[in-house]
């Protein structure tokens, strides 16, 4: 009977114990060791005795089931504060990504550009005997009738006969040396074509016949220092050019220059043209250029045309077109030298013409800009001293009133000799 009445005593204080402690206090260890302080206290019963009896209950086992829902405000608790804390980390991958390509393309494409540019600038040098007959002078240095010598760069014609001479980015100091006589005709194109730098010269000579230029020099100078050159440019389709120098100055340090170009078509005619600025320092410079109804420009440049010695002529002819001697886009400059320049046919032809203006030397006296011939010499006593041409169509000096002048001063000497010698003898 006393067993009965302690256990259901027991049963009593375990279920107020359970309606009093709230269900959140079994979700920590700590929190579970109340309800055996309680019951020592209601019970009085021996410690071990109680606490075997907890144990061995199962209704302790009933938090520990229902201790997910106990959990659930921690979860929400830290949920909150995870979005904060994954913002920033989740932002900075993307947007780091997709930029590593995109730095990459431009490298990509800068090198297919320069890949692509060294193909098309790749060095050649090479004649052409006739249409099928291709000689690969980087490949076959010396021939009969030429020899290339790799370490001056140069390219000698010994007598050479062919159709024509193309080279491409050979260097800036590639030269062409002339030896013996030089024939080269191309009724296709031009006869000399070189991309780059080009100096020509030497004891012999060439004649060069192109349907549209004898020696075109694309964005490169072309020097002609000494040699003789027979050039001629013959066509009826667009422009003709005996020397053609395309992005470019061409300079004439000596030598002698025979150049004319023909146009039987619709387009122009011009003997010696450059891109940049023409030079004549010295030398023999002959032009002669004829078109229909196209211009007809003896020398021309798109720049500045310059003279500083040599002699000029130059005959430029028109049926209805536009005729100059001496054209220059900007200045055109004639220190020293002498110039026969001559333009007729057409409308307004004129001897020389400059898009800024033109600046002649005082030595060569007055000048008429709006002839359409002049011959220009200078005239000076010496070098500081100028002396004026009373003659502006022509630029020479009229000298006719000053030899009068010296035969009369010439005849009054004689007689003031004569007169003296008869004076002495009578005394």
């Amino acid at each position: 009977m006393k067993k009965m009445s302690k256990l259901m005593a027991l049963l009593l204080v375990v279920v107020m114990v359970l309606m009093l402690v709230p269900v959140s206090a079994f979700a920590a260890e700590e929190v579970v060791e109340e309800p055996t302080l309680v019951v020592l206290e209601v019970e009085g019963a021996p410690v071990d005795e109680v606490l075997n009896t907890a144990v061995e209950t199962p209704v302790v086992e009933e938090p520990v089931v229902e201790e997910p829902a106990a959990v659930e405000p921690v979860v929400e608790a830290a949920a909150v504060e995870t979005p904060v804390a994954e913002v920033p980390v989740a932002e900075v991958p993307v947007a780091e990504v997709p930029a590593a390509p995109v730095v990459d393309e431009p490298v990509v494409a800068t090198q297919a550009v320069d890949e692509g540019t060294i193909e098309v600038k790749a060095v050649t040098l090479g004649l052409w005997r006739d249409a099928v007959t291709f000689i690969d002078v980087l490949l076959n240095t010396v021939g009969a009738d030429y020899s290339y010598d790799a370490v001056a760069n140069a390219l000698t014609l010994n007598n050479f006969v062919g159709k024509q001479v193309v080279a491409t980015d050979m260097g800036s100091n590639f030269a062409m040396i002339l030896k013996g006589t030089n024939v080269i005709a191309n009724d296709t194109g031009c006869a000399v074509d070189v991309t780059g730098n080009l100096t020509m010269g030497g004891p012999g000579e060439i004649t060069a016949i192109g349907s549209q230029s004898a020696i075109h020099v694309t964005d490169g100078d072309l020097v002609l220092n000494d040699g003789d050159y027979e050039l001629f440019a013959m066509g009826n389709v667009g422009n003709v050019t005996a020397v053609d120098v395309t992005n470019g100055d061409l300079i004439v340090n000596d030598g002698w220059v025979d150049a004319t170009a023909i146009n039987t078509g619709l387009g122009g005619a011009y003997g010696l043209w450059a891109d940049n600025d023409l030079m004549i320092n010295g030398g023999d410079v002959d032009v002669v250029t004829e078109s229909i109804s196209g211009p007809s420009m003896g020398i021309g440049a798109g720049d500045d045309a310059i003279v500083k010695g040599g002699y000029t002529t130059v005959e430029s002819t028109t049926d209805t077109g536009v005729a100059t001697a001496l054209y220059a886009g900007s200045w055109v400059v004639i220190r020293d030298g002498i110039l026969d320049l001559c333009a007729q046919g057409g409308v307004n032809p004129l001897a020389i013409y400059g898009g800024e203006g033109v600046w002649i030397d005082p030595c060569y006296g007055d000048v008429d800009l709006t002839a359409s011939c002049l011959y220009l010499e200078p005239y000076c006593c010496d070098h500081w001293k100028k002396s004026s041409s009373s003659n502006p169509k022509t630029g020479a000096q009229d000298m006719g009133q000053d030899a009068l002048m010296a035969a009369m001063g010439l005849v009054a000497l004689m007689g003031m000799a004569y007169l003296i010698s008869k004076k002495e003898a009578k005394e």
